[in-house]
């Protein structure tokens, strides 16, 4: 028996997708030392705002469906949830567009040089989260190949569009037009294989798919903005505070120790939330183990990214991005220890949702940003320079990752087969 064979399907199904991803990544890390000569600090500070709106809004418009999809057992049930997905898809991203007019109007919101902001950002909140969408049906089906390639076609549209877009804007505009058409070619790639899905659904289907998953969009949505907020809000007070330019250097160091999350971890929170819910629905009770195995080996990984960062990070930075880019090198061995507890806890959550803990969710979420939040006070308060600043904002989030995973685990060591449907909540 070939290696390939023994790996299993989920063995399988990481191994596609981390090459695929790994050599997206490699694409954009390549493209990176180009496109920081062809847009200054503060281009990349009001793109990373745009980016960081983009993603706490996202959440809120897919209301967390795209998870209930993995567990629905019918194909009826599957498309009636799409089609609810969908719907609230269209009206948040509508709705993002008048409520970014109005804060237009009255001066709170600006993305400085971007016009039209409110349009950019609607438009990516409804790309994104279709994208979100799309993604999940694909991964319900364990099409790991197709998800992989998802991740190639993407990471090239988006680095060559960035570099094609500095012809017509120096500006953020321009990393937002090679954004959106990666994000374009990635969803054409991805709907012909799940459009089966997308088909009309009775409307008493789609009543009762509302009343099976109601979790996922009252409980897990909070509790995903929550969890996005937490993730985006400091970059968003670093540019609001510090301003544009140093908002952009550590926008450009959160990217650079982003590379093995989105590499590692983002391929094994995938395979991992694939498995777990089939798992889930077939009633099997191997769920502790599989997540200490797949835990023992992000840690590795984790302690190896966050060694080279803070060891290579403050000059290695510099000369691959020119050397307007001394504080993003900085940033970065700040940002390590953070990003690699990140590593380890962020695809392992994933676990909490699935089996439905909704309470312990909540908690861990508002834990987040009431820790950010101290930090932000912090900062204001006694007004701390820039590299402290990222310190305890950091340092914030680690805390409260690690306690995400100890968490995890004790749901790991507890499970037992399908979820609690009922609406009491035993977390």
């Amino acid at each position: 028996m070939s290696l390939w064979s023994r790996l299993g399907a989920s063995g399988r199904g990481f191994a596609s997708i981390l090459s695929a991803t790994a050599l997206a990544q490699v694409i954009s890390f390549v493209a990176l030392p180009l496109l920081s000569r062809l847009y200054s600090p503060e281009a990349f500070g009001v793109f990373t705002l745009v980016i960081a709106v983009v993603a706490i809004v996202a959440p809120v418009a897919t209301l967390r469906l795209e998870s209930a999809a993995m567990l629905a057992a019918e194909g009826s049930e599957v498309r009636a949830v799409v089609r609810n997905a969908v719907t609230s898809i269209v009206a948040v991203g509508l709705a993002t567009f008048i409520i970014i007019q109005v804060l237009e109007v009255a001066g709170v919101w600006s993305a400085g040089s971007v016009h039209l902001s409110a349009l950019w950002v609607s438009i990516l909140v409804i790309l994104t989260s279709l994208f979100s969408l799309l993604s999940q049906l694909a991964l319900r089906e364990r099409k790991y190949a197709l998800v992989a390639r998802r991740n190639l076609y993407q990471a090239v549209a988006m680095s060559v569009g960035q570099a094609a877009a500095s012809l017509v804007s120096r500006a953020a505009t321009g990393l937002l037009i090679g954004y959106v058409l990666g994000r374009l070619v990635a969803l054409v790639s991805l709907w012909r294989p799940t459009r089966e899905y997308f088909g009309r659904t009775d409307r008493g289907v789609r009543r009762a798919a509302w009343r099976t998953y109601w979790k996922f969009p009252l409980v897990f949505t909070p509790s995903a903005l929550l969890n996005a907020l937490g993730s985006q809000a400091p970059v968003i007070f670093i540019i609001t505070w510090f301003g544009a330019g140093l908002g952009g250097q550590v926008g450009m160091a959160e990217r650079i120790v982003a590379v093995p999350l989105a590499l590692i971890g983002a391929a094994a929170g995938q395979v991992l939330e694939a498995e777990m819910s089939r798992t889930i629905r077939a009633g099997e009770h191997r769920v502790r183990r599989l997540y200490l195995r797949t835990s023992a080996m992000l840690a590795g990984v984790a302690l190896l990214c966050v060694a080279g960062f803070i060891l290579l990070g403050g000059w290695l930075v510099p000369i691959l991005l020119g050397q307007e880019w001394v504080i993003a090198g900085t940033a970065v061995q700040i940002l390590a220890l953070s990003a690699g507890v990140r590593l380890v806890a962020s695809p392992m959550s994933k676990i909490i949702i699935l089996y439905q803990h909704s309470l312990a969710n909540t908690i861990l979420d508002v834990s987040r940003v009431f820790l950010i939040a101290c930090a932000f006070g912090a900062i204001a308060l006694l007004e701390l320079p820039l590299d402290i600043a990222l310190w305890l904002i950091y340092g914030a989030l680690a805390a409260t990752y690690a306690v995400t995973w100890f968490y995890g685990l004790h749901v790991a060591s507890h499970a037992r087969g399908v979820p609690d449907q009922d609406p009491v909540d035993d977390s």
